[in-house]
């Protein structure tokens, strides 16, 4: 069972970073692929009946997919509910088994949008602060050229 899940791990993997022409430092791979193990082995833990969270390893997922600009979001959206479709196809799931299996993914998918709209407000913010401190020193610069100019006609 474990081979299998590593598998739908290193596949959707390679999926997210596919759009690079280069692999990406081994940190943002190594980053990549933890989240989306426990996201795999989670939702397996789950739909096994275990207590586990994952909205951690959904959290890291989003945040690093929500300053990707190759997807879209809901393609970024899309990897959480793609490992269920994973999971059901290896596991060769029957329809009350699907069915117990996609409520868990839903609920991971609905938690991915959720973490993945708050990381993209998080960085609208950070870039209207960044603006503000821009138009902070254009404004700056402009009251010090003009006392200059004004001490230069004295």
């Amino acid at each position: 069972m474990e081979e299998k899940l590593s598998l739908i791990v290193e596949n959707t993997v390679k999926k997210i970073l596919a759009p690079y022409p280069i692999m990406p430092a081994i940190e943002v791979v190594n980053y990549v692929r933890e989240a989306v193990e426990k996201i795999v082995f989670g939702i397996f833990d789950l739909y096994s009946g275990k207590k586990v969270s994952i909205d951690e390893a959904i959290e890291d997922l989003m945040r690093y997919l929500a300053t990707d600009r190759n997807f879209s979001p809901s393609e970024s959206v899309r990897f959480v509910g793609n490992i269920g479709k994973d999971i059901a196809r290896e596991l060769n799931l029957r329809d009350k088994e699907t069915l117990k299996l996609f409520e868990i993914v839903e609920n991971a998918v609905y938690k991915a949008f959720d973490a993945y709209y708050s990381c993209r407000a998080k960085i609208f913010e950070l870039r209207l602060k960044e603006k503000d401190r821009d138009i902070e020193i254009l404004r700056r610069i402009v009251e010090f050229a003009e006392k200059a100019e004004k001490e230069n006609r004295i």
